[in-house]
């Protein structure tokens, strides 16, 4: 029998509204820090630079009756231009991947996005995998069984590796864990998953890409670690992806988005982006501070009626 896939909800709690808040150029901006007894403000510079770069954002939709069927559609946005572009993943019903497994579902070079971490039953059955190009949506089948050389094969979840490129963690129903590259090339073998009272429920490590089992009689995993979900910040290229109510963006001050998502780079700047409406807004927040200011331009309208905003990913380098 196939395992059970815990389902997550692509909708999110709204943060508050924050106040109007004044437009930045792009580049180096100056802000001013009073400290208590100082009268003079003290201007600080704050790099905005990652501004002017394409940032890729990953919004869902909820569709169906009960809204089970959610669909992520990719941005790439410019906020200092506004210049953006948007790719259509196909819909999945009772998706397994949470908010913080989103980032799995992007190439590390950021060129090829999977729709679920689960797979298809008929992709199950044939053994051929579809990813999608961020670049102009067309798919690329990965047929894992001519990969590895075993009729064998049934994938049941997937995942990126975060460090190396097009690389994809596949699982099967064997336990067994493939590792191949989407440009092409034969499969490696890792090692296998445990088996006995532990079960595989499409579960990735989010900073490793590791797929992980959980006992069926206490909330172990092995790897250890790896429950609850959500509990470790997500990291990328130095900094922290925070998705649309994470624990991290609450402890920031009240966001400017009824519904958005961030990042903190690696200088401590975070940058917000809002999606209440098909134009995308952009803020950020220098390191410590406590106000929220709008950065750049609104992108074109491009943006779906967003349920969930689970992913903010910087310019890449």
């Amino acid at each position: 029998m196939r395992r059970t896939k815990p389902t997550w909800s692509v909708i999110p709690a709204a943060t508050a509204l924050a106040t109007l808040l004044v437009t930045a150029g792009c580049g180096d901006v100056e802000v001013k820090a009073n400290s208590e007894g100082d009268k003079a403000a003290k201007p600080t510079k704050v790099d905005t630079s990652a501004g002017e770069g394409g940032w890729l954002l990953g919004v869902t939709t909820a569709g169906g009756a009960d809204a089970e069927t959610s669909t992520t559609v990719y941005i790439t946005y410019n906020p200092s231009t506004g210049q953006a572009t948007a790719q259509k993943m196909p819909g999945v019903q009772a998706a397994s991947a949470s908010p913080e497994q989103a980032v799995l579902l992007v190439s590390a070079d950021r060129r090829w996005a999977i729709p679920d971490t689960g797979i298809s039953r008929t992709e199950e059955k044939n053994g051929r995998l579809k990813v999608y190009s961020l670049a102009d949506g067309t798919a690329k089948v990965v047929d894992i069984r001519e990969r590895t050389g075993k009729g064998d094969v049934n994938p049941i979840g997937w995942a990126f590796d975060p460090e190396r490129a097009d690389t994809l963690r596949v699982v099967d129903t064997k336990n067994r864990v493939w590792v191949v590259n989407v440009a092409g090339g034969d499969a490696t073998s890792e090692p296998s998953l445990p088996k006995g009272p532990w079960e595989f429920t499409n579960g990735f490590n989010p900073n490793t890409g590791e797929p992980w089992v959980e006992s069926i009689e206490s909330d172990a995993t092995r790897p250890p670690g790896n429950l609850p979900v959500g509990k470790d910040p997500v990291t990328r290229d130095g900094g922290t992806v925070m998705p649309a109510g994470s624990s991290e963006l609450a402890k920031l001050p009240p966001s400017p988005c009824k519904l958005g998502a961030g990042y903190t780079d690696d200088a401590g700047v975070t940058w917000a982006f809002c999606a209440d409406s098909a134009s995308l807004a952009t803020y950020y927040l220098p390191k410590d501070g406590k106000e929220w200011t709008a950065y750049g331009k609104p992108s074109t309208p491009v943006a779906p009626e967003a349920a969930g905003f689970p992913l903010v990913l910087p310019p890449a380098e």
